[in-house]
């Protein structure tokens, strides 16, 4: 009887009706989770039946619920400050590791666990490619671990200095330098002044530079000297590991250094010998046709004698203070010794038919027959999109269409409920028919 099927047909309605409210509750309920894509209902006829008098055609037999799918559009992107907080601008998904296989998510709100992994807020390793010496991703994506991670000290190879002599000073000791000791050095010196360098090992250690004004006109003698006792012999004596002299033109500018370049070798005790270049400046043979040029390093003015530049290339070892990522998806460690060095690459994950992604919650997804298998990759190649560190990418709901699609469903689950209160009246009629 097709009263019978109207409360059928009615009762599907209900059930897809309830159904379809409950995908739109849980998107609003979703609407501050990090990374969540809401989803939408997508309904579907029933089969049709063939209506009770032959020509009226074909009777439908009411709604089922066809698919629930995820709307994998761009979320918001806010900033939070949170040194490993990423978002994802564009394609992909963060590749995590769950067990033997791989989940995804679009949540970045990452951390470091207490042995240095870098982890969703479940625990779950974040995935990434080791680069080698080129920083280039090699091998299968892996933890990204950073426990561990040191700079790598490196010896003094070069040093610079931009200072001034005096040009009008006097002469100490008649122009004679005297390396006897540290005090006679001191009291031939007309200058002095001193500079850290590193060896091998990263150990740190002090140049003393002394400048003597010589009897010949516009030049100067320097010698370089460290504590003996650094380098195996008594320590309190100073050991001259680089002497030369500079010439000056009548502009002030350095005119000549010999040997040019200067250099002061040393072994320091433990380590490996080293060659430290002198950069005190490019010579300028010329000033007439050249003015302007030799006063980048050791200049000799009438101003008091002075330094106001020095640099030296080597560092001492350093460990992890932070980390930075950049938008390639690259985790370079920052180190307590001023240096930074790549360590990782993220790694990032694509599918063919994101919207049948398999949701496992806390806002995860594992590939689908229907979602094809991952193509994974780098941020910024293949499709996939930027990484903005500090940030976190919000729920894509938006809350006014929610509250649109939670009134209409509501109507239709109100007129379902409503074909059957009217079915209910017809077949009390019927009943009733023969009293």
């Amino acid at each position: 009887m097709a009263i019978f099927g109207a409360l059928s047909t009615a009762r599907s309605g209900l059930i897809a009706t309830g159904a379809s409210l409950s995908v739109i509750g849980n998107n609003i309920a979703n609407v501050n989770t990090v990374g969540f894509k809401g989803s939408r209902t997508e309904f579907a006829d029933l089969l049709s039946a063939q209506g009770g008098g032959g020509d009226a055609g074909k009777i439908g037999l009411g709604v089922r619920i066809g698919r629930i799918s995820a709307a994998f559009t761009q979320g918001n992107i806010e900033s939070t400050a949170g040194p490993t907080d990423l978002a994802i601008e564009g394609n992909g998904f963060f590749v995590v590791g769950a067990g033997a296989g791989n989940v995804y998510t679009r949540a970045g709100n990452f951390r470091l666990d207490a042995n240095g992994k870098l982890v969703t807020f479940q625990g779950l390793p974040v995935q990434g490619f080791a680069l080698n010496s080129a920083n280039a991703p090699v091998g299968a994506p892996q933890d990204i671990q950073v426990t561990g991670a040191s700079s790598q000290p490196r010896a003094t190879a070069v040093l610079s200095m931009k200072a001034n002599v005096q040009a009008d000073a006097a002469l100490v000791n008649g122009g004679v330098f005297d390396s006897t000791t540290f005090d006679t050095a001191f009291a031939t010196s007309n200058f002095t002044t001193s500079m850290n360098v590193f060896d091998s090992l990263g150990a740190r250690h002090t140049l003393n530079f002394f400048f003597t004004k010589t009897t010949t006109a516009n030049q100067w003698s320097y010698a370089v000297g460290v504590d003996a006792g650094e380098t195996g012999g008594t320590s309190g004596d100073l050991s001259i590991i680089g002497n030369g002299t500079l010439t000056f033109n009548t502009d002030g500018s350095l005119n000549a250094q010999d040997p040019d370049p200067g250099v002061a070798a040393v072994t320091f005790n433990g380590a490996a010998a080293q060659n430290i270049a002198l950069g005190f400046g490019t010579p300028n043979l010329d000033p007439v046709a050249n003015p302007g040029q030799g006063i980048d390093g050791i200049t000799q003015f009438a101003g008091p004698s002075a330094v106001s530049f020095q640099s030296q290339d080597g560092f001492g070892a350093g460990q992890l203070l932070n980390l930075q990522f950049s938008e390639s998806g690259v985790v370079t460690g920052i180190f307590d010794n001023g240096q930074s060095r790549p360590l990782f690459q993220l790694a990032l994950a694509n599918f063919t038919a994101p919207d049948a992604l398999t949701p496992i919650g806390n806002g995860l997804y594992r590939e689908s027959v229907e979602s094809g298998s991952p193509a994974i990759g780098t941020p910024q190649s293949g499709g996939l999109g930027n990484i903005v560190a500090g940030a976190l990418e919000q729920s894509n709901v938006a809350i006014a269409q929610e509250f649109i699609d939670l009134i209409s469903t509501q109507r239709s689950f109100q007129a379902n409920a409503r074909v059957i209160t009217s079915s209910d009246t017809l077949l009390s009629d019927l009943i009733n028919i023969v009293r």
